[in-house]
């Protein structure tokens, strides 16, 4: 008796969603499934020496990941060796990444130098093979802790590097060895000795576990398992035309403006942020109040003015403070004041200036009449009262003295304007200093949005095709997807056309039915409950047979031609059923024209087509001619 085992592709596995422990019918059971059509033809159609072939299933996680698909190759490969020591014959079919499994499979039999003389076929349907490239350095192909054990290895090494160009660097004797160079030597080389040690150590373990690149096992492969091997393959397969095509799409999913109306949503805080940081800024304030000082103020104050008019301002404060002052009193002093101040005023010209530069160094200057610490500003930055202080003198008195405030009326129109002047003109000055800071974060925001955007699609893109290839590897990168193994070097015909467009037509009428009944059912989706997800909404609307990919085993003819590749491979032999259906000559005829290019390496078929073989293929040769107009 032989075997056939059946290896599932991505996502179906038993217990998921699309492939149940127990299909109520064989309709129900996917393809590879016990009991499943597919599995019922083969016995139909299939004869193995004096019995019918066993069909079982090889089952593995079914998941996107290409580290998963190695080890599912590493464990078929053991069922594998287990037939092959009881020296029953067997054939191998993989679908989708099933293919991808067997493959994995074989690489290691060769690796172990297993031909596998009791595999008599294997057969891919519809398998997209990752295409795979190993990074340059040995450090980027290492996983996680052998990163860490490989760093720790060098660290001895390191340390002794940095000491010999600290030594070197500074020119003077050395400290290790600097009598007896011979020690220096020796330890250079005792420092070295670890990191070497486990940079071979390690690379053996990578090469040992990359198989795909070792040349002896690639070569070896394709002696042993290139002539054994029959790809059938849509030439639409959604899966092997997507995967191909991947390596070579542009996604944008960032436009090079995304992110230009958040960044410049800064600018509506621009001019807060700018307040904050300043007032928060002892640096800042103290150097604030320098420059109103030396620049502002007593650049413009006459040697003496400032000692005057504290002397002035003394002696009306003491005259104030005189108890019992009568009216007549009170206006000589006054009088005498503004008498002084004339003086004052004769002798120093701009007292205004003077008055000006001496009120700044009364409030921020100096307390209880004692200059402040160094002659700063009082609290040194520091305290945020006075700096607040100092921030709205600025917008309000040197304002209005800067556009002629202080030349108005008497002084009592002057304090009026003072506090008028920046009510008016400081919200228009703020809004004019916001729209300029707007249009110079919308410019610097265009230049970090488009960068962003050049870095994120790059980034996306790169995600989207590692997901995509489920390239979950260390130190490997997926250049791509082609329809053979990476160790054969040529790929195969795809079907012929007349069952390709056996396989498109079932698929088009499945996405049609389905179309129909999601547009039916669209007018539902929001009110349903529970509420569809993006999973279940797809799982309850499509069967996924709107695929080319996954409606191979639903069409009979493409069945009854997986019979006849494996028929052409003793024990296996077409049953007298299969002989007397009119799809065997037409079966014949496709595979005669899938086979017609034997792959590089190939060895010659171990079964020749029979007479009735011979006989079947040339009568539907025949009457395809005769059909044709």
């Amino acid at each position: 008796m032989a075997t056939i085992i059946a290896v599932h592709g991505t996502f179906a596995h038993a217990g998921s969603d699309t492939a149940p422990h127990i299909p109520a019918t064989a309709e129900d059971a996917q393809w590879w499934q016990h009991g499943s059509v597919f599995a019922r033809d083969l016995v139909e159609l299939l004869d193995s020496g004096d019995g019918k072939p066993d069909v079982t299933h090889f089952t593995w996680s079914g998941a996107n990941s290409e580290l998963d698909r190695r080890q599912a190759g590493k464990d078929l490969l053991d069922l594998l060796l287990g037939l092959e020591a009881r020296g029953e014959p067997y054939a191998i079919i993989g679908h989708s990444h099933g293919g991808s499994v067997i493959s994995a499979a074989l690489l290691r039999a060769a690796a172990r130098k297993q031909s596998l003389p009791n595999l008599k076929r294997w057969i891919t349907v519809g398998t997209p093979f990752v295409d795979m490239r190993r990074e340059t350095w040995l450090f980027t192909r290492l996983d996680l802790m052998r990163r860490v054990i490989f760093v720790a290895s060098m660290m001895l090494f390191a340390m002794f590097a940095v000491y010999l160009i600290a030594q070197v660097l500074s020119g003077k004797d050395m400290v290790l060895g600097g009598r007896f160079p011979g020690v220096f030597v020796v330890t250079g080389l005792m420092m070295s000795a670890p990191a070497l040690i486990f940079y071979f150590v390690l690379k053996a373990f990578d090469g040992r576990s990359l198989l795909n690149y070792r040349r002896r096992v690639i070569a070896r492969a394709r002696e042993y398992f290139a002539g054994r091997w029959v790809s059938l393959a849509h030439r639409d397969d959604e899966a092997i035309q997507g995967l191909t095509f991947l390596p070579g799409a542009k996604l944008f999913f960032f436009d090079k403006h995304f992110a230009v109306p958040t960044l410049t949503l800064v600018s509506v805080f621009a001019l807060p942020l700018i307040y904050i940081s300043i007032l928060t800024s002892s640096s800042t304030m103290v150097g604030i109040a320098d420059w109103l000082k030396t620049e502002v103020y007593e650049a413009r104050v006459q040697p003496g003015a400032e000692d005057a008019l504290r002397g002035a301002a003394r002696m009306r404060e003491s005259a104030r403070g005189v108890q019992g002052m009568t009216p007549e009193q009170r206006r000589a002093m006054w009088q005498s004041y503004r008498e002084q101040r004339r003086a004052l005023e004769a002798r120093h010209g701009d007292l205004a200036a003077a008055e000006r530069s001496l009120r700044f160094k009364q409030r921020f200057l100096e307390r209880d009449d004692a200059v402040c610490e160094n002659g700063k500003l009082c609290g040194n930055g520091h305290d945020f009262r006075i700096n607040a202080a100092l921030l709205l003198h600025v917008v309000t008195d040197e304002l209005s003295w800067r556009i002629g405030g202080d030349e108005i009326g008497g002084w009592r129109t002057r304090w009026l304007w003072s506090i008028v002047i920046p009510a008016l003109l400081v919200p228009v000055i703020f809004g004019v200093v916001s729209l300029l800071l707007m249009l110079a974060i919308r410019a610097i925001a265009k230049v970090i949005s488009h960068g962003l955007s050049i870095m994120l699609n790059a980034l996306t893109n790169s995600e989207v095709k590692r997901s995509a290839f489920g390239n979950d590897t260390e130190g490997e990168i997926a250049l791509g997807a082609v329809d053979r193994p990476l160790w054969i070097e040529r790929s195969p015909p795809r079907l012929p056309d007349g069952l390709g467009d056996k396989l498109a037509d079932y698929a088009n009428v499945a996405a049609s039915r389905s179309l129909a009944k999601f547009r039916r059912a669209i007018g539902q989706l929001a009110n349903a409950d529970p509420k569809h997800t993006a999973d279940t909404a797809i799982t309850t609307y499509f069967t996924w047979k709107e695929l080319v990919h996954a409606a191979y085993f639903d069409v009979p003819e493409f069945r009854k031609l997986v019979a006849q590749a494996l028929a052409r491979s003793e024990p296996f032999a077409p049953s007298a059923t299969f002989r007397s259906d009119p799809a065997y000559a037409q079966t014949a005829q496709w595979l005669a024209e899938i086979e017609g290019a034997a792959p590089t390496g190939a060895k010659p078929a171990e079964k020749s087509p029979t007479e009735e073989d011979t006989a079947a293929v040339a009568a539907a040769i025949a009457s395809t001619v005769k059909a044709e107009p």
